[in-house]
């Protein structure tokens, strides 16, 4: 058995924008809650045009306040004995995975520096499908966000990228194309 996260670890962790599946983790709960969450205004989130390939708009939550609300359900429960004044949280058994997914993360991005693959493609001068190999090839700072959907269908992985990597990564290649070294395709900064 894996031994429990420290504080440090999971406050690491959760200080990121993270995705609604994430969020739903976190929190302990089905994965649909963190959309009506946000509907009452319990949560707040930033909402992304296209942050795949496609049309759809996308949604980041704060980790840090899904960490708080989860922590104030936790203290409630503990407060009457172990039991909740309503449903208990059924999914509480994927906090500690996906918390550990978290920490893992080298380079974790901040809420109010997320970005979705059609904004950073914009910054960046390139098509949104060449986004994800600039993050794998660690040209700027992004990730793939974890969502059961890629584990149950072939869905397609969505991506956030950092705004700060992408504008130091759009200046250095200015740099390069006007001192006429940059190699390849020119990218259009227009």
């Amino acid at each position: 058995m894996a031994r429990r996260l420290t504080e440090s670890e999971i406050r690491q962790a959760v200080n990121q924008a993270i995705g609604p599946h994430e969020a739903a983790a976190i929190m302990g709960l089905h994965w649909s809650v963190p959309a009506r969450m946000l509907s009452k205004g319990w949560l707040s989130a930033s909402e992304m045009e296209g942050a795949g390939t496609g049309q759809r708009a996308f949604v980041l939550y704060n980790g840090s306040e899904c960490d708080a609300n989860y922590r104030e359900y936790d203290e409630r429960v503990q407060a009457r004995g172990g039991t909740n004044d309503r449903r208990p949280r059924a999914w509480i058994h994927l906090r500690e995975p996906m918390l550990r997914k978290l920490a893992a993360i080298e380079e974790p991005i901040a809420f109010g520096d997320a970005i979705g693959v059609r904004e950073a493609a914009g910054i960046l001068g390139v098509h949104p499908s060449f986004v994800p190999r600039m993050i794998k090839a660690g040209d700027i700072v992004g990730r793939r966000l974890h969502s059961r959907d890629q584990v149950l269908t072939r869905h397609r992985a969505v991506y956030i990228c950092s705004r700060k990597s992408c504008l130091e990564n759009a200046k250095i290649v200015r740099q390069q194309q006007h001192a006429g070294g940059k190699v390849g395709r020119p990218r259009d900064f227009s």
